[in-house]
């Protein structure tokens, strides 16, 4: 980790008019949490499907046969397949065979609907940047790491604390990521979001100064997005950026000298 601070520093310093002032390294907590949630698949409905759909909403069809005869298929086809649309909710026999509310729906989008799916998944959230962490990085090294400054308690956090909205575009991200235009998985419904664990990430903190700018600024490497971080530069600039002049003064003149 040392080695990597230095090519950061010498990095930024490779412009003669950048000078790192100050450098320091501390940490900020991440969460690992376990969401159970349920999805739909949607797959594009066969061409058979649509022409019975069809049939039983215009049409009085009371024997699976009848249907074969019309539609001049197997009478095992049209058998599979009133079963299946019969078991999926989108047509009914009392007499004759007819379509659903909810046939009429799924025949109009062209999309036929699945049984509800039971899933799991670990996401990686920080309360500071009030996002989800790519949970494919690599983890960094763990290290006892001084905290962040303007970090609130960790253990205060609570998974009721992440935004309804933000899990929901998080997890339908994540199962849309296979998504064609044959086949559509999206999220029904967050069952359960618990806490696994907490983890901290190291960051290297930098104190620049651009003497042709006469401008003092932060620079903050997130090891975990393995980039700058503008959403922590931030906090510190806020903070703290209005004291600095003051702080580096002397320093400030010998770079102009």
């Amino acid at each position: 980790m040392e080695e990597l601070k230095k090519q950061l520093q010498k990095e930024l310093q490779q412009s003669l008019d950048c000078k790192v002032l100050d450098d320091q390294s501390w940490g900020f907590t991440a969460h690992k949490v376990l969401v159970s949630y349920t999805t739909v698949t949607k797959t594009k409905m066969d061409v058979l499907m649509k022409m019975m759909l069809m049939s039983v909403q215009q049409l009085s069809i009371e024997r699976p046969d009848e249907l074969a005869q019309l539609l001049g298929v197997e009478l095992l086809f049209v058998e599979d397949l009133l079963s299946i649309m019969k078991g999926a909710g989108l047509v009914v026999n009392k007499g004759i065979w007819s379509i659903t509310e909810l046939g009429v729906s799924q025949l109009t989008t062209g999309m036929l609907l699945h049984e509800t799916e039971a899933e799991e998944s670990v996401l990686v959230v920080s309360p500071l940047h009030n996002e989800f962490l790519d949970v494919e990085k690599s983890q960094p090294l763990q290290e006892n790491l001084d905290p962040f400054r303007y970090e609130k308690d960790p253990s205060k956090w609570a998974t009721s604390d992440i935004s309804t909205d933000s899990l929901q575009s998080e997890l339908a991200a994540l199962v849309e990521q296979d998504n064609t235009t044959e086949r559509q998985r999206v999220v029904e419904q967050v069952l359960k979001v618990e806490k696994i664990e907490q983890f901290q990430i190291p960051c290297f903190e930098f104190h620049i100064y651009n003497t042709n700018q006469d401008a003092l600024y932060a620079r903050i490497w997130n090891t975990f997005t393995e980039q700058w971080d503008e959403t922590l530069e931030q906090l510190v600039h806020t903070n703290e950026r209005s004291s600095w002049r003051d702080r580096y003064l002397t320093k400030e003149e010998e770079y102009h000298t």
